[in-house]
């Protein structure tokens, strides 16, 4: 769960970058001129854009306590590298070197690795790996089919409510601003009789009229399941190649026999403490 949920949080701003850059027309607007219109903003765009470096903390609330992760994504044509870890697992008695580990993904496109100090180095189908970063092409994401059913406020702004008629989408509902056609709403298909709802804000403009969402709520049903913030981002900043070279990334980490010896411990206390 945890883990689909930093698929989700890549993949969600990658899908809010491509929709916030879309421009207004008023109120005539169909479905067949929104979507074409969509994709060939987000082709202008991702032209525009060579290279994106952006920075994300994304808090997620638990019984045994809240813990965060820290995401650093590079993104360079088809090649891109994730760099992931997480916080506070202390609480939920997994030691303090491994709660401390860092986690690199990268891909080109066509092939993934993922690299952690534990597993080591191991390729991984491209498709996995594309979700830590999520897609660039509007295509992957826009439904075939869809309608304007409505319009509402959300975050003070009268949004167009866009009704997903097919399977090609994850979502049911998508609310879209009138006037900048920013991205203020997503609604997911009900699982087992629960709506998962996103909710992007904050929006600031990065390049141009490329805007950001600095702040996503993830829900399901009233429950919060996390909460991303965009710490930074840089744009055609000139990354290195070499960044996104699998057999160049350095494996650092906990030395393994002292933290087997540590989570050894900690199982001896925990099946004490059930013999009292």
């Amino acid at each position: 769960m945890r883990k689909q949920l930093m698929f989700d949080a890549a993949a969600v701003l990658a899908l809010l970058a491509c929709l916030a850059i879309l421009p207004g027309n008023g109120f005539g607007e169909t479905w067949e001129s929104l979507s074409k219109r969509m994709i060939e903003r987000c082709a202008k765009y991702t032209q525009g854009i060579k290279d994106i470096t952006w920075t994300m903390e994304m808090e997620v609330p638990s019984s045994e306590g809240s813990f965060k992760t820290t995401s650093v994504l590079y993104s360079k044509g088809e090649r891109f590298r994730v760099e992931v870890s997480m916080e506070g697992m202390e609480d939920a008695g997994v030691p303090a070197e491994m709660a401390g580990m860092k986690t690199i993904v990268i891909g080109d496109g066509t092939n993934a690795w993922i690299v952690n100090p534990v597993m080591g180095k191991s390729q991984i189908p491209a498709e996995e790996g594309s979700k830590y970063r999520g897609q660039w092409d509007c295509g992957d994401y826009v439904p075939v089919s869809a309608e304007i059913t409505g319009s509402e406020k959300i975050g003070g702004r009268d949004c167009y409510v866009l009704s997903v008629l097919d399977d090609s989408s994850d979502f049911a509902k998508l609310w879209i601003d009138q006037k900048s056609f920013i991205l203020m709403k997503m609604e997911g298909k009900p699982q087992e009789g629960v709506v998962s709802v996103i909710l992007p804000s904050d929006y600031r403009k990065v390049s141009g009229d490329f805007e950001m969402p600095f702040r996503t709520e993830m829900y399901s049903g009233k429950d919060l399941i996390s909460a991303t913030v965009v710490k930074s981002v840089e744009v055609n900043k000139g990354i290195a190649d070499d960044l996104f070279d699998p057999d160049k990334v350095k494996v650092s980490g906990p030395d393994m026999k002292d933290m087997m010896d540590q989570m050894k411990k900690m199982k001896d206390k925990i099946e004490k403490v059930g013999d009292e």
